[in-house]
């Protein structure tokens, strides 16, 4: 077997568990280094080195992210690659988010943690009612899927509370228009080290390819979480990181963690992530 997407062990999913805790602190720890005059590629090149000293690094899902001020937010005619790191200069008093999915020891962890914006007044007040949004989207998520509602009508559904809430819909921006996505594990160290401009070559590959079924009239195995026929199925088992990203007023902010699927239960892999612990404060 060259990936694996669902039917995880418990060893399997204990892993997972604790290299999702371990990236969000390691994102944590990043963003109280974050002063005014870094640039986004700098702060990326950071997170780069911190994954290498940390872990057992393999590659990476996607390249590590940073986006500063403005650009949290996806503003305007917002291309799939722009997220993609710049010499935007980190200005005082603004947010960022910091998103990474390195793949360690062949597990894929995709986490993106949202930096709160210092400086009081509109931008301060986004942050904290997009928050809100987010606890509120994190739970309705939950709530739906465990009432096995189609993947497609859920991504509507916080479409559509994200727009009354008076928030931009930031995801629909993203790679796939996603709210969420599969996560792999490649089994075996040398598959899970063969990369293509360090992305992981296997995990890439079979993403592409179940992207392209499922668009062909196979929604059952689609790796992607969106709006369209392509999610027109219940949620399949297996782990999908969950993201929803939402703007207002120049601020963006997300989440992303992973969501576990199978035949007799569904629920997030953990209840005390740095945004989670946010809202209890």
């Amino acid at each position: 077997m060259l990936i694996q997407s669902r039917d995880f062990n418990t060893n399997q999913l204990a892993r997972f568990t604790a290299l999702q805790t371990e990236v969000y602190a390691t994102l944590v720890e990043l963003s109280h280094t974050l002063v005014p005059g870094d640039t986004e590629r700098e702060v990326t090149q950071r997170m780069h080195r911190a994954f290498k000293a940390r872990f057992k690094l393999d590659s990476y899902f996607h390249v590590p992210v940073a986006l500063f001020g403005e650009r949290t937010g996806y503003p305007g005619g917002f291309g799939q690659l722009e997220a993609l790191p710049t010499r935007r200069v980190l200005q005082a008093g603004e947010c960022a988010i910091l998103d990474a999915a390195p793949v360690i020891e062949g597990y894929t962890i995709d986490c993106s943690y949202a930096v709160q914006p210092t400086s009081k007044g509109p931008a301060l007040r986004a942050f904290k009612d997009g928050d809100i949004l987010l606890q509120q989207m994190r739970t309705l998520i939950l709530q739906r899927a465990r009432a096995h509602a189609n993947m497609r009508d859920i991504a509507r559904e916080v479409d559509a509370a994200i727009a009354e809430a008076g928030f931009e819909n930031c995801h629909r921006k993203h790679i796939g228009k996603v709210l969420g996505h599969r996560v792999t594990h490649v089994p075996g160290g040398w598959m899970a080290r063969r990369t293509v401009w360090g992305v992981n070559a296997v995990a890439a590959a079979w993403f592409v390819g179940t992207s392209l079924r499922s668009s062909r009239g196979q929604p059952e195995v689609t790796p992607n979480w969106n709006h369209t026929r392509q999610s027109d199925t219940v949620l399949q088992p297996g782990l999908w990181a969950v993201e929803p990203h939402v703007a207002r007023d120049g601020v963006g902010l997300k989440f992303e963690e992973m969501l576990l699927v199978t035949d007799t239960e569904v629920r997030y892999l953990s209840d005390d992530l740095p945004h989670a612990q946010r809202w209890r404060t």
